[in-house]
């Protein structure tokens, strides 16, 4: 499991490489805050020697801004249940290759701006990578010349005020933290909407072939889909990236009531019947390579907003397995419906994204 998604392999160990390298400490945050798209007051790094290995610890407060940085949408799910826990993800790491280092979770301290120090309890720690509380490494995803560590996440709770500022201490050295107010953290304002849905549930697609052949065609545009669709083009978007030599292609489909009048089918159309016209997307996915998807990576902005997804109920499945997906096998098709957040005005310009890259309606 990785932290962040610059390609599901490089990590906060390109951090590491920074640090490593003699960089300022708050340049080095900076760094890691542009790379990961977190923003600065919800990270900390933490450098400490042990037995003449630097150990580097980075700490990442978990909230809703939190989760719409590039986090691998594996972790992701991890880390849903601990927001609003005053909870911090904790990666210790070294530029060595191990499978155990001496670093115990149960001495970090934490203190409260002119508050006690306290030293939380196993209790109040959450596993990531097994063995995290024994000291146990693993070698980095992105590689051995990366080094190996760990994952855990501490839960806090009323030990700590988020809005005001608190320490985080280990082997001696400390780290601050200072949580921005929602208002005032960063460009956007990263909402949810955890209950905004009724769940809806349709039969889903049983054969995708005659689609994947469609979404496999040598150019696909979104002028020629929607000529193909039978569809006015202000309602179809494509969108294909390419990372780490793996190709996904994304096809979009604004459910207006002018869906009714293309050719996607009475069958299709009888699916999608109860979203028409509700402010909901649909969505195929593709590759031609194979790669990793997950429809946990998409977000919805408009008006400088982000809007981010916790729950089931924004999507609708077209095929078995979409909300699960991690992965997309060569030439296989994953479908779906994203239903926009009821703040999110369908009628006015928006976007949607996925990881790095986005559309925009109309």
């Amino acid at each position: 499991m990785t932290l962040f998604d610059w390609g599901r392999a490089i990590v906060v160990s390109s951090l590491f490489l920074l640090l490593a390298a003699g960089a300022v400490f708050a340049e080095a945050r900076d760094e890691f805050a542009r790379e990961t798209g977190l923003d600065t007051d919800l990270i900390n790094v933490l450098k400490t020697d042990v037995g003449g290995t630097q150990l580097t610890i980075v700490y990442v407060f978990i909230n809703e801004r939190a989760l719409t940085s590039r986090v691998d949408p594996t972790l992701r799910q991890t880390l849903l249940p601990f927001i609003g826990r005053n909870a911090l993800y904790v990666n210790p790491s070294i530029k060595e290759v191990v499978g155990w280092f001496d670093f115990n979770p149960l001495l970090i301290a934490v203190q409260s701006e002119g508050g006690e120090l306290l030293w939380p309890g196993a209790a109040s720690w959450t596993e990531i990578t097994p063995g995290f509380m024994n000291g146990l490494f693993q070698v980095n995803p992105a590689g051995p010349s990366q080094g190996s560590g760990s994952e855990g996440v501490l839960v806090l709770g009323e030990a700590i005020d988020p809005t005001k500022p608190f320490e985080i201490l280990y082997s001696g050295q400390r780290v601050r933290f200072e949580i921005a107010p929602i208002a005032a953290a960063g460009v956007s304002t990263p909402r949810s909407a955890p209950t905004s849905h009724t769940p809806i549930s349709v039969p889903v697609l049983e054969d995708t072939g005659n689609l994947a052949e469609l979404l496999t065609l040598d150019s696909v545009t979104a002028e020629g889909m929607a000529g193909l669709l039978g569809l006015d083009r202000s309602l179809v978007r494509v969108l294909d990236t390419h990372a780490r030599g793996e190709s996904l292609r994304l096809v979009f489909v604004h459910l207006t009531e002018a869906a009714r009048d293309g050719t996607l089918g009475v069958d299709l159309l009888q699916r999608l019947d109860p979203l028409i016209g509700t402010g909901a997307v649909m969505v195929w996915a593709t590759s031609s390579t194979g790669t990793s998807f997950s429809p946990w990576s998409f977000y919805v902005q408009q008006n400088g907003t982000n809007y981010v997804f916790f729950s089931a109920a924004s999507f609708v499945e077209l095929t078995d397995g979409f909300l699960r997906a991690e992965t997309l096998s060569t030439g296989a098709v994953a479908a779906g419906v994203i239903r926009l957040p009821k703040s999110v005005d369908a009628s006015a310009p928006f976007s949607i994204h996925y990881g790095t890259s986005g559309v925009s309606f109309p």
